[in-house]
């Protein structure tokens, strides 16, 4: 007698499915097979329909921010006629760091080579530390050091520090992140030697920062 053949259950309609908990415990036996073969395209499906959900999700990149600001207003530190042994000229000013990252350490060097004859004959001495906030440009009141980046001569900072890269180059602080302020004093005084008589020279400096 031939045994009778398992049909799967049909709703009407021609779906599959829909038959009570105690037909399926019955059939599971007979219909393992595809049960697990189910079951795997189950899955199958689901985690496509996952990936392709991430694949729509929008990527963003932007790039870093590095930047230096400082309170000069486009105005020079410097612009003294008449100068004598014996008086200084001070002059402080602020630099900010904005930028999204931690960069690497801002150094100060030369922006040009200075001009005319006076350069070896003017003491420069520059110094770093805080000032209270709002203080306006070039004025120094309640200015407290912190570090000396330089002391010689005019000439001397201008032959030794010509770039970010070079190895005199005063790192002057390292930022961490956004916002950060130094304020650097300036000091410059001629020389009473005759030799320094009558000369002038322009000079410029310059403040630089990398991403690394």
């Amino acid at each position: 007698m031939n045994a009778p053949r398992l049909q799967p259950a049909v709703v009407p309609g021609g779906r599959r499915g829909g038959r009570s908990l105690n037909s399926r415990v019955v059939t599971l036996a007979a219909f393992a097979l595809s049960f697990i073969l189910i079951a795997l395209l189950v899955v199958t499906s689901s985690r496509a329909a996952f990936v392709a959900q991430n694949d729509n999700i929008a990527n963003s990149v932007s790039s870093a921010t590095v930047d230096l600001t400082d309170n000069d207003g486009t105005t020079a530190m410097f612009n003294v006629t008449g100068l004598v042994p014996g008086v200084s000229q001070v002059r402080c000013i602020q630099v900010t760091y904005t930028g999204n990252i931690d960069p690497a350490a801002v150094r100060l060097y030369r922006s040009s080579v200075p001009t005319n004859d006076l350069a070896p004959y003017l003491n420069l001495t520059v110094e770093a530390g805080a000032m209270p906030a709002g203080t306006a440009f070039s004025g120094c009141a309640g200015f407290t050091p912190t570090a000396t980046e330089f002391n010689g001569t005019l000439d001397g900072f201008a032959t030794t520090r010509t770039s970010y890269g070079d190895a005199a180059t005063v790192t002057t602080w390292d930022p961490a992140g956004n916002g950060e302020i130094r304020t650097f004093r300036f000091t410059v005084s001629v020389q009473d030697v005759p030799a320094a008589e009558g000369k002038s020279t322009t000079f410029g400096f310059s403040w630089e920062t990398r991403t690394s």
